[in-house]
């Protein structure tokens, strides 16, 4: 047998038995962990998400692209995540898990209510939610929000750096 012959035997009878490992891993894995959730959202209902989403992107609305003079455009709330980033904070143990009830009762109210009408009809509301909207779209992605540095490029701004993985001398691009 040439050395040739013995790593293409090998080879095959190693991926072979790593594939039956992955799939009866991945089937056990799944009968211990129970399916998928139906929903994405750790706190909110999916309307709910829906109705935030439409809020936070009248506070901070995208500013599309134009073809005729190859303007990139300025990413809104809803590019940035920012209802992800509200949803983790509302969810069980988190930092504003003492807001869920306020969102979920005002989000009922305010299905078909502008931003404009949501500050004149619940002021503290609106307060918080401006408050909520405005963290996730200039904090840390870590977080939920500011999906791709969302705020950096709507200020003009390169990434923020990493210590090890900037080339000196050159800005770090996102």
């Amino acid at each position: 047998m040439t050395r040739k012959q013995f790593l293409k035997c090998g080879l095959t009878a190693g991926a072979a038995a790593g594939g039956l490992a992955a799939g009866w891993f991945g089937a056990g894995l799944v009968e211990y962990m129970g399916s998928a959730p139906d929903t994405p959202w750790k706190a909110l209902a999916p309307q709910e998400a829906e109705i935030l989403d439409r809020l936070a992107e009248e506070l901070i609305p995208a500013d599309p692209p134009s073809l005729e003079n190859g303007y990139k455009g300025i990413p809104g709330a809803h590019d940035a995540k920012v209802v992800r980033y509200i949803d983790w904070q509302l969810a069980p143990d988190a930092p504003y898990e003492k807001h869920l009830l306020t969102y979920r009762s005002h989000l009922a109210m305010c299905k078909k209510l502008s931003a404009v009408e949501v500050e004149k009809k619940f002021p503290e509301f609106f307060d918080l939610l401006l408050k909520h909207v405005k963290q996730g779209f200039f904090g840390h992605p870590r977080h939920g929000g500011n999906a791709g540095w969302a705020s950096y490029r709507m200020l003009g701004l390169a990434g923020p750096s990493v210590t090890g993985r900037n080339i000196p001398g050159e800005e770090n691009h996102l």
